[in-house]
């Protein structure tokens, strides 16, 4: 009578141990990915705002393709030594349009930015979609 009494106590502790495991594995892949999406946020609102603070000095400025630029790298449009979220002057593109009547519209693209997955199924490296973002003249009440 005691020994099946020890072999039911076994399967249980062994039944439990998987049942802990599965519930693991699940919780960690879905920790993971929380936080890779929240990084990936969290770069993407970055980007988007150093593409508008360049295009927003293009506009306010006088058009300087390379100060537009440094404003977008460095935050400043003289320049610096490290650039913001690692991005490189390839990475950015700028552009400026004249939509008649005097308005011109000034173009920043981020294009090529690179973005680490670690969790499970998905990790690997990736590229993020381009960031795009216009601003005009007309926005500024010039007229």
């Amino acid at each position: 009578m005691r020994t099946n009494f020890i072999k039911k106590k076994r399967v249980v502790a062994g039944s439990t141990a998987v049942e802990g495991a599965l519930v693991l594995t699940v919780f960690l892949t879905t920790f993971i990915g929380i936080i890779d999406i929240g990084t990936l946020l969290f770069r993407l609102q970055g980007l988007t705002e150093r593409a508008r603070s360049g295009a927003r000095w293009g506009i306010v400025n006088v058009y300087s393709e390379t100060n537009i630029r440094n404003v977008v790298l460095y935050g400043n449009s003289a320049g610096g030594t490290t650039p913001m979220f690692s991005l490189t002057s390839a990475m950015v593109s700028v552009s400026q349009v004249d939509i008649g009547d005097g308005i011109t519209k000034i173009q920043v693209r981020i294009t090529g930015y690179p973005v680490r997955f670690y969790t499970p199924f998905i990790s690997g490296n990736r590229t993020m979609p381009p960031v795009e973002v216009s601003l005009t003249s007309e926005s500024l009440g010039v007229t």
